[in-house]
């Protein structure tokens, strides 16, 4: 396979898999649908009298939607770069720093809104727990994207590289 295909290849499945995340975390996070609160306390078995409102942290909603905004930035910079044949080792090294740090700030938030949630009760506590473990799933979407997007740096960074 030509590594002009590979890297288009790597970087579609990139893009596929934040497309998913942003979808999940939209759907999910901001907008909560019936169905799904339904579906949540039936796969939890949680017992709770009255499903919480939905009342997204807008803190927790702007770091998740910022990350998305973030990996956008750095995969156009690595087109970028792949296009114009310029070395994208910084690229790789940001979006390298980036993968933990996303997974690592978005556990500290939902950590966060769920000591805010155990103070409304153990039923919104419970609940809000659910909720995010679901949303902690939906983070493999993101992982998957930034990890494809590194293999994709991987190859352009492949040409660079003094190999004799």
């Amino acid at each position: 396979m030509k590594r002009s295909r590979l890297l288009r290849r790597l970087m579609t499945l990139s893009v596929v898999s934040e497309v998913i995340y942003m979808f999940f975390i939209t759907v999910l996070l901001i907008f909560r649908p019936a169905f799904y609160d339904d579906a949540l306390i039936k796969i939890y078995n949680i017992d709770i009298s009255e499903v919480p409102a939905n009342n997204p942290d807008m803190t927790l909603a702007a770091v998740l939607l910022g990350g998305v905004i973030l990996y956008f930035i750095f995969w156009f910079l690595l087109k970028l770069m792949m296009d114009k044949d310029m070395d994208p080792q910084l690229i790789g090294v940001l979006s390298f720093l980036m993968l933990p740090a996303s997974t690592i700030v978005s556990r500290l938030l939902f950590s966060k809104s769920v000591r805010s949630a155990a103070e409304l009760g153990a039923d919104v506590k419970a609940f809000t727990q659910a909720h995010f473990r679901i949303m902690e799933y939906c983070g493999w979407a993101n992982l998957a994207a930034f990890i494809f997007m590194l293999m994709a740096y991987a190859v352009c960074r492949q040409r660079f590289s003094d190999l004799d």
